[in-house]
């Protein structure tokens, strides 16, 4: 006993008939995902291979791999006291909207923000094709998705990679405020799987970034935690208002306007500038 390390002591053999690798982790039995997480978590930033090139094999991993049961009826528990969720998950709305419907909207309304970004990135709305959910588990993942843009404008950064973070930490701590712990966590096992490996990958490759991305994903943590339900809004009906209209109408707090962008550049006056506006 003495010759084993100290913290290698106690581990005890489990043996199987299994002649590939087993788990009792779902997740770490996948191999998309291990996958994911590896290259994700130690690969360098770079052209050849978009961050973002795994995510459909991430999605149809996460939608095989989730007990779509067990969230239906969590689902179920949490609408017999929310009269508004209940609502929601029975309407389905889902927006049909085209970049062309933005045209007419004014510079500084969310539409107009959200326009813009479009037309200079030359993308189209549907980060995914829209499909008719079938549960309340794949309506909420459909609309996460359509609403996502609006968080980062409602959230008060831009669209580039390092503003990620806030939508994302928004999402946790909005989820983990409104829905018991198990649901929460459910509902962002994806979320985990996008975000948590750019952490690491950060600081890793990129430590000058680290501190101005961990203080972003605190950001977003209190955003969402303060704030109403964000997945509720219909936000696509009122892309007339301001970004501080629209916060104000749907119970958005504790916002600041930082211009990530600028942030990612690494200059020392605008990480100055976000110390000051983080706080």
């Amino acid at each position: 006993m003495d010759e084993i390390p100290y913290l290698m002591r106690g581990r005890r053999a489990v043996t199987t008939e299994s002649s590939a690798l087993v788990s009792s982790s779902k997740f770490l039995n996948d191999s998309r995902i291990r996958e994911w997480v590896e290259s994700q978590t130690l690969r360098k930033s770079g052209d050849d291979v978009p961050l973002t090139y795994g995510i459909p094999s991430l999605i149809q991993a996460m939608r095989e791999l989730q007990d779509h049961a067990r969230i239906e009826a969590l689902f179920d528990e949490a609408r017999r006291g929310w009269p508004e969720l209940d609502r929601w998950l029975d309407e389905r709305f889902l927006a049909r909207l085209k970049k062309e419907d933005l045209a007419g909207y004014p510079a500084d309304s969310v539409g107009g923000v959200f326009n813009r970004y479009l037309t200079l990135q030359n993308l189209e709305i549907d980060i995914i094709p829209t499909f008719e959910p079938r549960s309340a588990f794949e309506y909420f993942f459909l609309r996460g998705v359509q609403i996502h843009d609006f968080m980062h404008i409602l959230g008060g950064v831009g669209f580039d990679y390092i503003s990620e973070t806030v939508p994302a930490f928004m999402k946790f701590g909005n989820l983990f405020r409104w829905f018991e712990p198990e649901l929460a966590g459910l509902l962002n096992i994806q979320n985990t799987f996008l975000v948590m490996p750019g952490i690491t990958r950060t600081l890793l490759h990129y430590p000058g970034s680290f501190p101005a991305k961990w203080k972003l994903a605190q950001y977003g943590m209190q955003v969402g935690s303060s704030s109403d339900a964000l997945f509720l809004p219909r936000y696509e009906d009122h892309l007339d208002l301001t970004p501080a209209q629209m916060r104000e109408r749907f119970g958005i707090r504790n916002t600041r306007q930082i211009d990530t962008g600028r942030l990612s550049e690494l200059s020392t006056d605008a990480l100055e500038d976000f110390e000051a506006a983080c706080g």
